[in-house]
């Protein structure tokens, strides 16, 4: 006899928010040599040779995000997770092309989103902001309705 599963509507998607509120989330910033594989690449260890090192105003582990926020959009049927906006500096100096959002308080330190900026990001004695509200890390609750 054959068998159907299927998660429950918003379960798979409340899952990952409730964690998303509950880790130490933090953005690490990659220099422009960092070629992203998002199949591959599942742990800090994958990334770590390309974030920048500890100058001109970064900090090696990048910064955490506050005010961690979830929503749910039941028309995309999709969770949002948002974050307060993130700077270095004033007085920052240095060259970045890649953000990567992951676990840091976990012994794997789990990647869970790439922000691509774009063009290689150079900032010289000044602020580099990261706008979270230019990016969307989005968790797909379920199939489409």
């Amino acid at each position: 006899m054959a068998t159907a599963s299927q998660w429950f509507g918003q379960s798979g998607g409340y899952l990952v928010a409730r964690l998303w509120t509950a880790q130490d989330m933090r953005v690490i910033l990659l220099n422009a040599s960092y070629v992203p594989n998002v199949d591959t690449q599942l742990r800090y260890s994958d990334v770590s040779t390309y974030e920048l090192p500890a100058a001109g105003g970064y900090a090696v582990g990048g910064k955490s995000l506050a005010s961690k926020t979830v929503s749910y959009d039941a028309a995309a049927h999709e969770y949002n997770l948002g974050a307060a906006d993130l700077s270095w500096g004033p007085g920052a100096t240095f060259q970045t092309r890649y953000g990567v959002i992951l676990e840091w308080d976990t012994t794997d330190k789990f990647l869970w989103g790439l922000l691509d900026f774009g063009t290689l990001e150079d900032v010289q004695n000044g602020t580099f902001t990261l706008d979270w509200s230019n990016y969307q890390l989005s968790v797909l609750k379920g199939p489409p309705v």
